[in-house]
C-alpha cells in the first residue's frame, strides 16, 4: 500500500485509484505558534482521522488499490479547513497548512482527471443528529431534497449539485444517483446503516441534514470539472465510538462505494 507522508501539518496519500478523500476536522495538534481561533465551530469529529486510515486500509484489502487522501492532522481550534480562508483562520500562520490541504486535493483532482478523466471526492465528517443516520450531502439542503422527483430533477437542482458530472457517465437519471436504489445511501441502507437520502430515507424527516460545506462546493463538479463531490457525515453510536464498529462500517461504506463507481461512472476498480 502506498505510505503517506506528512507536510504542514497535513498527512497526504498519493492514491493510483479516481478516489479523493479528505477529513477536515479530525486533527488534533495545535502548534502554539499558532493563535486559536476565537470565533466560529471548535468541536472535533471525533474519530474521523481514524476512520478516514481505515477507509483507505479497507480500499486496499478489496481493491489492492489506494484511494488518494487528505487529512488534516492539524486541530481545528487552529484552523477550519471546510470554511473560506476568511473564516478559518485568524493567525495568517494557519494559512499555511489551509492551503497546504487544499492543494493536495487540487492536485490529486488534476492526476484523476489526466489518469482517468473523471472520478469520485469524498469529505469525511462526523455529527450527532438525534436520529444517527449516515447524511451523504451532495449541495442540496433538506428543503430541496424533499421535493417530489419531477421537481427534484430540475436541471437547476443538478447543475447546482456536487454531483452535476456524474450524469456525463451514469446511465441512471439524477434521482436514481441521489437516492434511488444504486445512490450511496441505499447502498449503505442496504448494508444495515440507515442514510439520508436514500430509496428508504428520501430526506431527513426531523430537518436534521447537513447538505456539505465549502470544501464539497470547492472540490466537487458544482463548478465544473468531472470530479463529483460528497460530504459523509457518520454518526458517532455503533459508527465511529469503537474501533470494533469504525472497522465494520469502513468495510460496509468501500464495498458500497465500488458499485456506486462502477454504476456511475463506469469504472470497475475491483482487481
Amino acid at each position: 500500500m502506498i505510505k503517506a507522508i506528512k507536510k504542514n501539518y497535513i498527512t497526504y496519500y498519493q492514491g493510483n485509484i479516481p478516489i479523493i478523500l479528505s477529513a477536515p476536522h479530525g486533527g488534533e495538534e495545535k502548534p502554539s505558534d499558532i493563535k486559536t481561533r476565537t470565533k466560529g465551530v471548535f468541536e472535533k469529529d471525533d474519530y474521523t482521522y481514524e476512520l478516514t486510515e481505515l477507509i483507505i486500509d479497507e480500499f486496499y484489502k478489496q481493491t489492492q488499490q489506494t484511494p488518494y487522501a487528505v487529512i488534516a492532522d492539524i486541530s481545528r481550534v487552529k484552523v477550519d479547513i471546510n470554511r473560506t480562508k476568511e473564516d478559518a483562520y485568524e493567525d495568517e500562520k494557519a494559512s499555511v497548512p489551509y492551503n497546504q490541504f487544499h492543494e493536495f486535493i487540487k492536485k490529486s483532482k488534476s492526476e484523476i482527471e489526466k489518469k482517468f478523466s473523471r472520478g469520485l471526492y469524498i469529505d469525511i465528517h462526523g455529527q450527532s443528529h438525534p436520529k444517527g443516520y449516515l447524511e451523504f450531502g451532495y449541495l442540496l439542503d433538506n428543503s430541496i431534497i424533499k421535493q417530489h422527483d419531477s421537481l427534484l430533477k430540475e436541471k437547476t437542482n443538478i447543475d447546482n449539485s456536487s454531483i452535476s458530472a456524474l450524469s456525463k457517465f451514469s446511465k441512471e437519471c439524477f434521482i436514481d444517483q441521489l437516492r434511488g436504489p444504486h445512490s450511496i445511501g441505499s447502498l449503505m441502507c442496504n448494508k444495515g446503516y440507515d442514510s439520508v437520502p436514500s430509496v428508504k430515507l428520501p430526506y431527513a424527516s426531523d430537518d436534521n441534514y447537513f447538505e456539505g460545506a465549502y470544501n464539497t462546493i470547492t472540490h466537487g463538479s458544482l463548478n465544473g470539472g468531472n470530479i463529483s463531490g460528497i460530504q459523509v457525515e457518520f454518526p458517532y453510536k455503533d459508527v465511529r465510538d469503537t474501533n470494533k464498529n469504525r472497522k465494520r462500517c469502513a468495510k460496509a461504506f468501500v464495498s458500497s462505494l465500488l458499485t456506486f463507481i462502477k454504476i456511475h461512472l463506469d469504472l470497475d476498480l475491483k482487481r
